[in-house]
């Protein structure tokens, strides 16, 4: 069901950015119509976006039919499938209320620690929805990657979907949740052990490092066990969102398992 709260006190337009492509523009104005700012489509997509049009016209939203030709302006790209809406971004919630909730019994969550790249930050959003993490925790810190429109178009919708907090002091949260008995499991490259020879608790925290330096010393001592992903070795490393779907499949087929 729509969210019918009336749209959010306007910002600047340069923290507005562009959401493109069917299933991500219908996630997104299923869970935040607020903040929906402008609305552009095709001739062929406009009588599927009645509801949507009627929610601009009765909150003064600009919103108009395009050419092909425009809408690829307007999104920057071809593949828009018809769709294309102007919104303001998604503010993360702060972490320690989400700390405090606690995570379900099986529950997992993950935190970034200085993740730069938008595309991944994006890419793991998407893993953690389809793995039915509970929450997803930003570092605060410089170098990690932000919500923005590049992010949300490769999260396609799963920025709606996985709850996002920001913590202003990673390795502090992650003590946190160790003090409430949840589980902290570290993935790195330089790491001794293999994920596929550690226990594993459950609730856990899944920690990925940034793209070029891993995890910070500093994190690397609040986590419970710090894990490599065992390969042929032929590469140095994997890409860090597909890290993250490999240790959540893991964890999730464990958890799946013990139930």
């Amino acid at each position: 069901m729509t969210n019918q709260s009336a749209p959010s006190k306007p910002r600047r337009k340069d923290v507005e950015f562009t959401l493109y492509g069917w299933n991500t523009c219908l996630r997104f104005f299923e869970k935040r119509p607020q903040d929906l700012c402008r609305l552009f489509f095709s001739k062929q997509r406009s009588a599927k976006l009645g509801t949507i049009k009627k929610w601009c016209a009765d909150h003064k939203l600009p919103y108009r039919e395009l050419d092909a030709e425009s809408l690829n302006k307007v999104a920057s790209a071809t593949h828009h499938e018809g769709v294309v809406m102007v919104v303001r971004p998604l503010e993360p919630s702060p972490v320690h209320p989400f700390i405090k909730g606690g995570l379900g019994k099986q529950g997992i969550a993950v935190a970034l620690d200085r993740v730069g790249n938008t595309h991944n930050l994006g890419a793991i959003l998407r893993t953690c929805a389809f793995f039915g993490a509970e929450g997803l925790v930003m570092s605060n810190e410089e170098g990690q990657a932000r919500l923005t429109s590049s992010a949300a178009r490769t999260a396609e919708g799963a920025m709606e979907v996985t709850p996002i907090f920001q913590s202003t002091n990673l390795a502090s949260a992650l003590r946190d949740f160790m003090s409430r008995n949840v589980f902290v499991l570290g993935a790195d490259l330089d790491a001794k052990q293999s994920l596929y020879e550690v226990e594993v608790r459950f609730p856990c925290v899944v920690v990925l490092g940034n793209e070029q330096e891993g995890l910070s010393e500093g994190v690397k001592k609040r986590c419970n066990q710090v894990v490599r992903i065992s390969g042929a070795e032929k590469v140095q490393s994997l890409n860090v969102s597909v890290a993250a779907g490999i240790v959540l499949s893991e964890l999730s087929r464990r958890r799946d398992f013990k139930r």
